[in-house]
């Protein structure tokens, strides 16, 4: 059972990163197969699959509750600088992205809409207990999506500054309704996951890049803060360094 808790590790860590994926860390991992049919059968599941989802959560809590404490510092201290590199992150993850799909406009462009619309609505700056569900909602889901990052949902819904914070200070009542968020989310994205596949995988790999594409506006490093632009693209090409990385890995 250590890869299933080493994979969780990975996928914990992944998901504290907005960018980096951490579905891709599982099947970097090779549990990919195996943690999808497991959690999408849980309610009829057999001893050996709970074992599976046991370990990798221990190794996802592990690893988030170890690590949200450096990022709610560094968020704090150094935003312009953790966002450009946050940028280059998902620079990479769309190249990653673009080398492993066959093209379609449609789903790109409204994957792309998607995350841009909502940053042009009017919004209130105070956020809601149904806000941190949905947050935790599409967190989940994107967590287990290879290519798709959780706390990248995060961010596009304007909670991930908050949900490391309430981790990393152990905010109980932010802690449960976006840990039920991310449960719902998880359970009910591995149900459609095969399904959505096998149905038409081109569509849902292209709205996924257009998801990425579209997240890169509301994280740009200047809506953030300030900072030394040579050092901040010294960052970012440092985070499209990592990404790249992780690809080459994954190959």
């Amino acid at each position: 059972m250590f890869k299933y808790f080493l994979g969780g590790i990975l996928m914990g860590l992944a998901n504290l990163i907005p960018g980096v994926s951490g579905g891709t860390m599982a099947v970097i991992t090779g549990i990919f197969d195996e943690l999808v049919v497991s959690i999408s059968q849980v309610f009829r599941l057999k001893k050996s699959g709970l074992k599976i989802i046991i370990f990798v959560g221990m190794g996802i809590i592990f690893s988030i509750f170890s690590g949200a404490k450096f990022f709610d510092f560094a968020l704090s201290k150094f935003p312009f600088y953790m966002y450009s590199f946050f940028f280059g992150l998902i620079l990479g993850s769309i190249v990653y992205l673009m080398r492993k799909i066959s093209f379609k406009v449609f789903p790109i462009v409204l994957g792309i809409l998607t995350v841009l619309i909502p940053n042009f609505l009017p919004h209130s700056s105070s956020i809601s207990s149904l806000k941190i569900l949905f947050g935790g909602f599409l967190g989940g889901a994107a967590m287990i999506v290879p290519g798709l990052s959780g706390s990248l949902m995060l961010l596009i819904m304007g909670i991930y500054d908050l949900a490391i914070s309430a981790v990393s200070n152990l905010q109980y009542d932010v802690l449960v309704i976006l840990g039920l968020g991310v449960l719902m989310g998880i359970y009910f994205v591995t149900q459609f996951l095969r399904w959505a596949i096998e149905k038409n995988k081109v569509f849902v790999d292209n709205f996924v890049l257009g998801l990425v594409i579209g997240s890169l506006y509301p994280i740009f490093p200047t809506f953030h803060g300030k900072g030394n632009v040579i050092l901040g693209f010294l960052f970012a090409f440092g985070g499209y360094f990592i990404s790249i990385l992780i690809e080459k890995i994954d190959r």
